[in-house]
């Protein structure tokens, strides 16, 4: 009697229990953009005198930001960082744009335009497609239509 009462409410509890989906934060992503000139040289570090950046526009979705000096982060201590559009920060061996947070979503499509002062435009587009079963993110990047990877490398 006692085993068929155990079998009984294990059934009960296997049969009681809902299945619960798994919850997952993914990591968000930002666009992260080098420049260079044709020799390589870091057109972002500010001892190369990077005053062509001055007046770049980004537009992304409904927002467009027309960058100034303000938005060069100088290099300090390391702290947790406040994103507030895009920004220029010294990355381990370059300067680099960067532009978000943006949250990962499956399926996931966003575009980025850059306006650059001497009228070249820059096209940055990123797709994500989320795989739950393994927790991954397949991310691609593309510049002008041309797959690339991020941090996106641009030549003036």
């Amino acid at each position: 009697m006692k085993r068929l009462l155990i079998i009984l409410i294990a059934i009960i509890c296997l049969n009681g229990c809902e299945k619960h989906s798994m919850i997952i934060d993914w990591a968000p992503v930002t666009f992260k953009i080098q420049v260079q000139d044709s020799q390589g040289n870091d057109m972002l570090d500010p001892t190369n005198d990077n005053t062509w950046l001055i007046g770049t526009e980004i537009s992304f979705r409904n927002y467009s930001e027309v960058m100034d000096k303000n938005d060069i982060s100088p290099v300090t201590k390391a702290i947790m960082p406040i994103y507030e559009g895009a920004r220029v920060e010294k990355g381990s061996d370059c300067f680099y744009i960067a532009f978000g947070e943006f949250h990962r979503r499956d399926n996931d499509t966003e575009q980025m335009t850059i306006k650059w002062p001497d009228g070249s435009i820059s096209e940055v587009t990123y797709k994500c497609k989320l795989i739950e079963s393994k927790l991954e993110a397949k991310e691609t990047f593309y510049l002008n239509g041309k797959k690339c990877s991020n941090p996106i490398v641009i030549v003036k």
